[in-house]
């Protein structure tokens, strides 16, 4: 049987959203901002891009899923995340490499990502990562007015309008980031 979402306010569901992540929002986003960032619970056996939005029929548009990336030139190792929109692929070896200037760039250890973020794994988002962290966001991203993405936890979804995503430290726009 499907169902519907319940999205609420994130200031009145703290319990809902990482810590890093409720962090960050109280930082960057001024009182009426905040209302527009929305919450909700979620079966965790759905919490995967293309299962979620087909369970909760949701338009798979508004998707976005985040890839931690580790990129290394010599010994310098940088971390990068990735937002691509649902149902597509990362372009990981050759947008990513050539514009971040590193020789390897793969996915980031998940222990080490676990760790430096406080969030869960599959429900990584760009709001609660370090602040040093570059965020590059392909623009179908902002195609849509509204984008759902993971809460830092397994059991919830943000939902935040898609330009929101600027107010956040290190964030540039990438052609080609998205590949189908």
């Amino acid at each position: 049987m499907k169902e519907k979402l319940s999205f609420q306010m994130v200031s009145n569901c703290k319990k809902l959203v990482a810590e890093t992540t409720y962090q960050r929002i109280d930082e960057c986003f001024t009182e009426e901002e905040k209302e527009n960032i929305l919450v909700a619970e979620i079966n965790p056996d759905y919490m995967d891009g293309v299962a979620l939005f087909e369970h909760y029929q949701i338009d798979k548009q508004m998707g976005v899923n985040c890839l931690i990336c580790e990129c290394k030139r010599s010994e310098n190792k940088t971390y990068v995340a990735l937002l691509v929109p649902t149902g597509y692929r990362y372009n990981m070896s050759t947008t990513v490499r050539r514009y971040i200037n590193a020789r390897i760039v793969s996915v980031a250890p998940l222990d080490y990502v676990l760790q430096q973020t406080k969030m869960e794994y599959g429900s990584i988002n760009p709001i609660g990562l370090p602040k040093d962290w570059k965020i590059l966001i392909d623009s179908k991203v902002l195609d849509s007015d509204r984008i759902i993405c993971g809460s830092g936890l397994q059991y919830s979804k943000l939902s935040l309008p898609s330009n929101y995503i600027f107010k956040l430290d290190n964030v540039e726009v990438l052609e080609n980031l998205a590949k189908d």
